[in-house]
């Protein structure tokens, strides 16, 4: 009877200590200006609430996913497994075979993609992945089973629990959460989903600081022609904020999208060319 009690207690306070710590993580999420920073400080507190060795956070860049931060990996596991894109004998990356980007390895790649089945136990209704015991999982399961070929290098680095929770913004799946840990036995169904709540949080937060950095840069691109831009009264050209006097076409080049094409108005074309057109022409 005491022992139902105390499980009772304890899971009460796992619940109260996992919703302190995702008010926390939401309102770090709100500074979306420094995402980077935010995220550090997100994967401190995810590695607090879930007891993990290391945690990790993989973002969408330039059609691969890297380790975007990380906090308890290892440099030289970063490093082997940072890019996830597969490569041909050419060394460059191979398109997927839907013409969606590039061929993604590893069932980080899985997750990423959107390629799982709910119907088994280590696949979740929202699309993430868990074992409590890797090394079980890859002898009792097949790759067909798994949906694809995995490189197997965290059960090789000895992490037997494992999670990836893709991070979703806008309906796509821009990223994951990776937690590790060489213990068996460090997860649950509700601490996964948990972790799918958050993964939610970021994927909004870094769309927030996409868009806010989108009109940063547009903010820029219309500020710069604004207010009193120096001009030489005699040759025209602007002198840029170096000091620099450059023509009036290779300063807009610089500042804006704008391109020029070149051609002559009919006012210089009488007055350089005058020689060559007739009456008609000339009036």
């Amino acid at each position: 009877m005491n022992d139902h009690k105390d499980k009772r207690i304890e899971d009460l306070e796992t619940l109260l200590e996992q919703e302190r710590t995702g008010k926390l993580i939401c309102a770090e999420l709100n500074n979306f200006v420094n995402l980077r920073d935010s995220l550090i400080t997100v994967i401190k507190h995810m590695r607090t609430i879930s007891r993990c060795q290391a945690v990790g956070i993989r973002l969408h860049d330039n059609g691969d996913y890297p380790y975007f931060v990380y906090d308890g990996f290892p440099e030289t596991f970063i490093q082997k497994e940072n890019s996830l894109c597969a490569k041909g004998e050419n060394g460059k990356r191979m398109p997927s075979s839907d013409g969606k980007g590039f061929l993604l390895e590893c069932m980080c790649g899985n997750i990423i993609r959107g390629k799982y089945d709910p119907e088994v136990p280590f696949f979740t209704n929202g699309g993430s992945f868990w074992s409590n015991n890797t090394t079980q999982l890859l002898s009792s399961t097949t790759e067909a089973d798994r949906q694809s070929g995995t490189r197997n290098y965290c059960n090789s680095c000895g992490y037997e629990s494992v999670a990836l929770i893709p991070i979703k913004a806008r309906g796509d799946r821009i990223g994951l959460i990776q937690l590790n840990d060489m213990r068996i036995g460090m997860f649950n169904e509700q601490l996964i989903q948990y972790f799918e709540m958050i993964g939610d949080q970021i994927g909004l937060a870094v769309h927030n600081s996409w868009v806010y950095t989108q009109l940063q840069k547009a903010y820029e691109e219309i500020k710069v022609l604004r207010g009193i831009i120096p001009i030489c009264s005699n040759c025209k050209k602007i002198r840029d904020d170096a000091g620099y006097w450059q023509q009036v076409d290779v300063y807009i080049r610089d500042h804006t999208e704008a391109s020029f094409s070149h051609g002559i108005c009919p006012e210089c074309t009488k007055r350089l060319y005058s020689e060559y057109l007739d009456d008609k022409e000339m009036g």
